[in-house]
Order: structure tokens, then C-alpha cells, then sequence
């Protein structure tokens, strides 16, 4: 059986159970959901089951698309997702399951593919380390400044380019879940919360200005974070770079342990 969802409402009150059995596989599941409203060939939402099995997947504008369960019914998905022209350039999963159903979608409609990004879903149950010797929350006079460190951290760490006025509002409307190190007069360090729900929140925007690192600055922000998530009963989580063992062995110090892997793969038709 396969079905396509009105609306992400809809979706999220259907696929309830899942959701909350597999939270950090499905944590964008819920994060682009929530954004769609109406659905169109490039806002859907998707599950196909059968036997007990599953697939789910899901498109919100702008964003890869996520996908998740059974690879069984990749094939069924890429000829519905060439017969109602849905419409994507990125997919987000499990590796196995990616490359399945761009098997298939790759027999309908010409198109070539590369990993975009290789990463993990790394996880934190208990915190290994207390130093967080000169972390603080920023201030209002604070917010350029951040967004200004914001946009560096997207064009170097995601080949990215940010605007600088929305991230000023982005920062502004979330400031106090930041936490900053300050070094000769100004923010030298720095880290955030993000997707933050009932029972998870994630580390993000993790940067350090390139003449201060190295000495471990960024450990005691990401600290700083964790520590308040897990005291609040929440998981603590983040996204790291297969290709960053550097930032991955911080991590790990801190206390978190690799959970979920996760490829971008982009398609160009």
C-alpha cells in the first residue's frame, strides 16, 4: 500500500509510533513535516508498507529529500516519484536505502548522482568531561556578531553561501540557546542548540575562528550545551563530517558515541 499525505499534520499524526521509536533516523522527518502545509509535486510526504514493513519519505522546498525504512519499496517509490513528476535534487539517508531507490529512479529518468555529504548522527548519554571554563551566554549587542561567524561557518564548513540578514534573525529569535568563549575583545568560539523537541536537541553551528583553535574551546561550548540538554532529560545529538576525524575524536571526548549514519547524495538530471 502506498499513500500520499495532504499535509504534514496528517503524516505526523499517522506515523506517530515510528517516529518516536526511531527519533534521531526520522529527526527531519518531523523538522519538514511540520513546514508543509499543503502538499504539491515538490512539497510531499509518502509511506509505503506492506508485511509489517515500511518506507517513508519526505520533500520540503529547499531541503533534501529524507527517506527512511524498507529498501523493498524503493522501486514502487521511484515510479511514483516519475509518474507524478515529484520533484527533488538531493536525498537524505541511510546509504543503502539512498543508492536503492536511485537504482531504480535511475531506470526511469536519466540522471547522475554524487554524495554530496558522508556523515554521522553521533549521540550523548552521559557527559565525560566538566570544563567549561569561560563559556557564557551572549547578549543582544552580541547578534552581528554571531551572524557574522554564522555565515564564515556555512561557507567553510558547507561550501555554502548564507545571508547575513536572515541569520541575524535566525540568531536573534534563538539567542539564548548559544553559548560563546570570548578571546581579545571579541567571540572566538562558539556553538548552539538546534531542532530542539520534547526528547531530543542538537548541537549545531559548532566554529572556531581559525587562529584559536586547537587548544579546546570548542570542546567546552559543545560541553556547555550537552550538559544543559541532558540535565533537562533531553538526547543530546549532532551531525559530523565522516571526513573531520579531527572534530569527531572531540566529540567522542565529550562522551558521544556514533548512532546513525546519514548520506546527501545529489542528482543532477
Amino acid at each position: 500500500m502506498i499513500k500520499f499525505y495532504c499535509s504534514g499534520k496528517e503524516f505526523l499524526a499517522e506515523n506517530k509510533e515510528i517516529l518516536e521509536e526511531y527519533p534521531l533516523e526520522t529527526v527531519f522527518f518531523k523538522v519538514n513535516a511540520k513546514a508543509i502545509e499543503h502538499t504539491d509535486p515538490n512539497d510531499f510526504l509518502v509511506r509505503l508498507e506492506a508485511d509489517g514493513k515500511f518506507l517513508l519519505a519526505v520533500h520540503q522546498s529547499h531541503y533534501p529529500m529524507v527517506i527512511f525504512g524498507d529498501s523493498s519499496f524503493c522501486a514502487e517509490l521511484a515510479r511514483e516519484a516519475n509518474v507524478r513528476k515529484l520533484t527533488f535534487d538531493k536525498i537524505l539517508g541511510c546509504l543503502d536505502t539512498c543508492e536503492a531507490f536511485l537504482a531504480e529512479y535511475g531506470k526511469l529518468v536519466v540522471c547522475r548522482r554524487e554524495i554530496n555529504h558522508a556523515m554521522d548522527i553521533m549521540r550523548c548519554d552521559r557527559v565525560l568531561t566538566d570544563n567549561v571554563d569561560c563559556v557564557e551566554q551572549p547578549s543582544d549587542n552580541d547578534i552581528d556578531e554571531l551572524a557574522r561567524l554564522i555565515v564564515d561557518f556555512t561557507s567553510e564548513a558547507l561550501c555554502d553561501v548564507a545571508d547575513v540578514d536572515k541569520v541575524k534573525k535566525d540568531v536573534a529569535a534563538r539567542l539564548n540557546s548559544f553559548a560563546v568563549i570570548r578571546r581579545d575583545g571579541k567571540i572566538v568560539s562558539l556553538a548552539s542548540i538546534k531542532r530542539e523537541t520534547d526528547k531530543l536537541a542538537c548541537i549545531a553551528d559548532v566554529y572556531t575562528l581559525p587562529e584559536y583553535r586547537s587548544v579546546g574551546l570548542a570542546c567546552k561550548t559543545v560541553t556547555y550545551l550537552t550538559e544543559s540538554i541532558t540535565k533537562s532529560g533531553k538526547l543530546a545529538y549532532l551531525f559530523v563530517d565522516k571526513t573531520n576525524p579531527v572534530s569527531n575524536h572531540l566529540y567522542a571526548k565529550i562522551g558521544y558515541t556514533y548512532a546513525v549514519p546519514q548520506y546527501e547524495i545529489k542528482i543532477t538530471r
